[in-house]
């Protein structure tokens, strides 16, 4: 993972040696005949703190950013003209589609169409492969709506319908990098690989009595720790995204 390390806790012992230094001499006067004063009890002196280290060796350190970390589309290749044919047009959707939820730009990501033929397909299937997982983004309702132009092969009009990932890629870095920013803490570490296939199924929710518009996701089996740096803790919390791929806040959430 670049620019991340693993963070320890190396605790120093030192210790330094205090002499004491006691002066002997002969008296040259008569001890005085004064009852001697009571010494005065020792001057106490506070407790030193027993509190222990915070282990930081499972978490992993990386830069705070100053910013919400947005994802960059800048790598996805151009997006096709309205000329180019609608297979390519769609394809391309699909892998923008894939791309934002991951909030990563996959470099040898490719999307794949069937050919569509507008008047008689209903349902289609695209298919991404991205970080060598392969996700589905599937189109229902298809409906075309013709205009009465056609170059005797091919009629000219348009075409509409409801589209949707049916997975979609969680990538840990990203994650982390919204909790350093949200927590405002190098240390954090979620316990999953570098990326997964995340399948949605039934998982989606609206949180009852939530202000949040849409819908959120929990992925059960995953939390990520961070470091509390205030309370010097290291504090878990489940990992929940946005319908759109972007994790949540665990303090923006309210019911649920």
């Amino acid at each position: 993972m670049t620019g991340v390390t693993r963070a320890g806790v190396k605790a120093t012992v030192g210790s330094a040696v205090l002499l004491l230094v006691a002066a002997c001499s002969t008296p040259t006067a008569s001890p005085p005949t004064t009852r001697p004063s009571t010494p005065s009890s020792p001057t106490s002196t506070a407790p030193t703190s027993t509190a222990p280290p915070v282990d930081l060796s499972s978490l992993r350190q990386g830069t705070v950013p100053a910013a919400y970390p947005e994802p960059d589309l800048g790598g996805l290749p151009p997006k096709p003209a309205d000329s180019k044919p609608l297979r390519e047009r769609i394809g391309w959707e699909a892998l923008e589609k894939v791309t934002r939820f991951a909030n990563r730009v996959d470099p040898g990501a490719r999307p794949s169409c069937p050919t569509l033929d507008p008047g008689r397909t209903t349902t289609l299937t695209c298919t991404v492969t991205f970080l060598g997982e392969k996700y589905d983004y599937v189109l229902r309702n298809i409906k075309f709506q013709g205009n009465g132009i056609s170059d005797g092969r091919n009629e000219q009009g348009t075409i509409s319908y409801n589209a949707a990932l049916t997975s979609g890629p969680i990538v840990r870095d990203h994650v982390e990098s919204v909790l350093r920013h949200q927590n405002s803490t190098e240390y954090v570490a979620c316990d999953m690989p570098e990326h997964l296939r995340f399948e949605f199924s039934s998982t989606k929710r609206r949180p009852s009595g939530s202000s949040i518009a849409g819908q959120w996701i929990h992925v059960p089996g995953i939390s990520c720790r961070y470091l509390d740096p205030k309370a010097r803790t290291i504090k878990t919390v489940p990992l929940e995204l946005y319908e759109w791929g972007a994790p949540i806040h665990p303090s923006s959430r309210i019911g649920g």
